[in-house]
Formats: structure tokens, sequence, C-alpha cells
């Protein structure tokens, strides 16, 4: 089984800056504390991890650690996948957030194809979902419209239109075939 985390809240959040892939943001106190908070919901929920991914990204790799050391995983065994880094916004990167659909973020100079991000965040979930373990993914949220987009089966152009999580939630992701 995979479950889904998105990194607590970062200085990107909290400035309202898209931060993509070329802003490494780093996590807040409050980002921190959210990432506490979701190991002890593992603990409390029962739900035996036996391997951490986490995006190489500051804010995603910082919550993995945190919530390793909550669940008393070891946080060397944290395995760094370039897969589930977030989404590159391109020139959208650094600038405040404001309501933008997919059509446009897609366009933005230098922006990472769709089709490319799809298919590197989609082989990083179908290869861990062959393994009989419990994983948690540490990503981002641009990852997690991805999943969905993929879960429902709608072109890969749309994922930014999807619904964010929230920073910190877990999700199960039990739908990979």
């Amino acid at each position: 089984m995979i479950y889904f985390v998105r990194h607590g809240l970062s200085e990107a959040n909290v400035k309202r800056v898209f931060a993509g892939q070329r802003d490494d943001s780093p996590l807040v106190e409050e980002g921190r504390q959210q990432a506490k908070e979701t190991g002890q919901k593992i603990i409390k929920e029962g739900i035996k991890i036996d391997k951490i991914v986490s995006s190489p990204s500051q804010r995603a790799l910082e919550t993995a650690k945190i919530i390793a050391k909550e669940i008393g995983f070891n946080i060397s065994d944290i395995i760094i996948d370039n897969r589930i880094n977030e989404y590159d916004m391109g020139s959208l990167s650094g600038t405040p957030w404001h309501t933008i659909s997919s059509a446009i973020l897609i366009k933005a100079e230098g922006a990472e194809e769709p089709k490319v991000f799809q298919e590197r965040v989609y082989s990083c979930v179908k290869e861990l979902n062959k393994l009989p373990e419990n994983i948690l993914l540490v990503s981002h949220g641009g990852v997690g419209r991805m999943l969905d987009t993929i879960k429902d089966g709608i072109s890969e152009e749309l994922f930014y239109n999807k619904e964010i999580y929230s920073n910190g939630s877990i999700t199960k992701i039990d739908w990979i075939k």
C-alpha cells in the first residue's frame, strides 16, 4: 500500500508564491508541527510503514525526516526519488500566487511538459506499488494533483485544475494498476 503525504507548510506557502522545483523552500515551524502530527496520526491509525520515499526538495525531505523520527523509522533509510519532485513551473516559480488554470500554467516559459511530469510520477508509484510493503511517499501538491488526474483518467494537461491536498495530509493511493 502507498500512502501519500504532502510536505508541511513551507516558506513559499507562507509568502504565497509558486515554488515548483526552482524554489527549494524550507519548512516553517508550523510545517514541522504538521509533519510531527502526521507521524502521530500514522501511529494512532496503526499504519506500519516499511519504506519512506521522498522528493529531494528540502521541504519534502524535512517532512519525511520528522515523520520518520515520530514513527521510529531510521532516517538514513529514507529513499530519495527525483521522480516525485514537484512540477517545474518555469517562469512562474517565485511569483505571487494568483488564480491560474492548467492551460496557463503549462504554457509558462520553461515549464515542464505535463506528459513528462505524468510519466515520471506514474513510473514511481507504479514501481512502488509492486512491492509488498507499506510505503510512505512524501512529496508535493502538484504531484498529488497529478496522481488524482491519473486516477480520474483525465488529460495530464488538466492536472493543475484538481484540488490540492492540504499540507501534511495523508492520502491512501490504492488504485494503482
